[in-house]
């Protein structure tokens, strides 16, 4: 019996510890961010496309994967609410990326469509909304601008 309290009390200390870790490293992330935007004070704004609806993320998940930006670990990424996005300085970039999509399956439970990486060129002008996305019909990558 003595075991099982030794048992829950490792598993309390390692999930208390685990939050501590996952706060500071938050915090560290936000930090990080919040001294990139001081020096890039004009960085537009990029979100990254979802589905369109919650029955379409529910049945057919899609999702973008940053893997670097200007060959580079996106640093300045961010989320709003349910909205994921990334910030960039203005003028030219490169961004690589996977997509992969998941689709109920015939025989089995699921089929999952994954597309290697990819690096897209992109410019962006300063203080503008941008949207990016996977176009799956053509099977490319949409870089667009939000009209304000």
């Amino acid at each position: 019996m003595r075991n099982i309290y030794l048992y829950v009390a490792v598993f309390i200390i390692f999930g208390v510890g685990y939050q501590i870790f996952m706060y500071m490293y938050a915090n560290r992330r936000k930090k990080e961010l919040l001294e990139w935007l001081e020096k890039n004070p004009k960085a537009a704004k990029v979100y990254i496309a979802k589905t369109s609806s919650l029955l379409g993320s529910i049945f057919t998940p899609s999702s973008i994967r940053l893997i670097a930006i200007d060959d580079n670990h996106p640093m300045t990424s961010f989320a709003e609410g349910f909205k994921q996005g990334f910030y960039l300085a203005p003028g030219k970039h490169r961004i690589t990326s996977s997509f992969e999509k998941t689709r109920p399956g015939f025989f089995s439970k699921t089929v999952t469509t994954q597309y290697a990486p990819s690096t897209q060129e992109v410019e962006v002008e300063a203080e503008k909304i941008y949207i990016y996305s996977f176009d799956k019909k053509n099977e490319q990558y949409t870089f667009t601008e939000v009209n304000q």
